[in-house]
């Protein structure tokens, strides 16, 4: 079994596309090569961990809850189990469409192909204790922690973790394997570097 991150798929809608400039016609072209790229190198014997924001859903994009669960159904077309860490596009939908019932939405898509939906988590690689969240402000000391949120925006590395969103990883997902080495990289360069630690 491998484990597998990613971040930030913003299904759903073209939005995201062009706010990120991310280099797909639509939506569609883009769903079908994440879809694609997750599969060529997971099984179904490997997890998925998704790091938030797997729909795009704010004041402008807000389907009703049968479309979220349209989009929130494409987990069914990919290999791995697929366990998603709620982003801040899912804590609108437990508001909005939940009546804040967090154990109601996390059902909802357990039964549309989740392996399992968490507020948070906490994982190990290769002995590492490893925190699982969204928004990086959320990050636990004593740690690294994987997250997501702020796309390209603050890059891969964080003196407390890395951002495996999909947009800083050619639209793959990120492996344990990927994850070993940038730590090695982390702690023997970024972290020792005064060049890098100039922000």
């Amino acid at each position: 079994m491998m484990l597998f991150f990613t971040a930030d798929l913003h299904f759903g809608d073209n939005e995201t596309i062009e706010r990120e400039s991310r280099p797909f016609e639509d939506i569609s072209e883009f769903t079908d090569a994440v879809i694609a790229n997750i599969n060529k190198v997971a099984s179904s014997e490997d997890i998925l961990y998704v790091l938030g924001d797997w729909i795009n859903y704010n004041s402008i994009n807000h389907p009703e809850l049968e479309g979220c669960k349209k989009i929130f159904e494409i987990s069914k077309r990919m290999n791995p189990k697929v366990i998603l860490v709620l982003g801040n596009n899912e804590e609108r939908i437990v508001r909005d469409k939940y009546d804040g019932n967090f154990q109601k939405m996390r059902s909802d898509l357990i039964s549309l192909g989740f392996e399992d939906v968490l507020k948070e988590g906490d994982i190990e690689i290769n002995g590492e204790p490893i925190h699982l969240i969204h928004c990086p402000v959320d990050r636990k000391e004593g740690c690294i922690n994987l997250f997501g949120h702020t796309h390209r925006g603050t890059g891969l590395w964080k003196p407390f973790g890395l951002n495996v969103g999909i947009d800083l990883n050619f639209f793959r997902p990120f492996s344990e394997k990927d994850i070993i080495f940038l730590l090695e990289t982390k702690r023997e360069w970024w972290d020792k570097d005064a060049n890098c630690m100039c922000m």
